[in-house]
Parts: C-alpha cells; sequence; structure tokens
C-alpha cells in the first residue's frame, strides 16, 4: 500500500459488513476518454457576426430599394 493510499483510507471512515464479502478493487491504469472538438468561435460572437450580417443585408435591401424608387427619366 501507498502512502498516498494509506492517507486516503486514514480520511475514509470504514465501515465493514458484519455477513457477506468484503473486497477492494484497485486500478493503476488510466482511463482515457474521447478527445471532444473545442468550438473556435464562442456562441456569443457566432450571434454577434449573425446580427452584423443581418444588418448589412438589412441596409443593403433598403439601399437597393431607395434606388429603385428614384425616378431614372432623363430631360
Amino acid at each position: 500500500m501507498s502512502a498516498v493510499e494509506a492517507e486516503v483510507l486514514q480520511k475514509i471512515d470504514l465501515i465493514e459488513p458484519t455477513t457477506g464479502k468484503l473486497f477492494f478493487e484497485h486500478k493503476s491504469e488510466l482511463l482515457f476518454c474521447r478527445p471532444h472538438l473545442m468550438p473556435l468561435k464562442t456562441q456569443a460572437l457566432e450571434r454577434l457576426e449573425e446580427m452584423h450580417r443581418d444588418t448589412a443585408r438589412q441596409l443593403q435591401k433598403k439601399r437597393h430599394q431607395q434606388k429603385s424608387a428614384e425616378p431614372t427619366g432623363s430631360l
């Protein structure tokens, strides 16, 4: 038993059953989980960029409507 295990066992109050089997399993191998992809942009930044694009589209539509509403007749 290592020093770390002994320290942990001292901190934990062990309750031993009076009947049945008692066992302790110690796994020394590491357990790796699947890697997770991290987003390059935060959701807040994506929403801000989407709002900027929407505003740019609305401005472009408004300018296009103003150009089409102007009289194009020449004298």
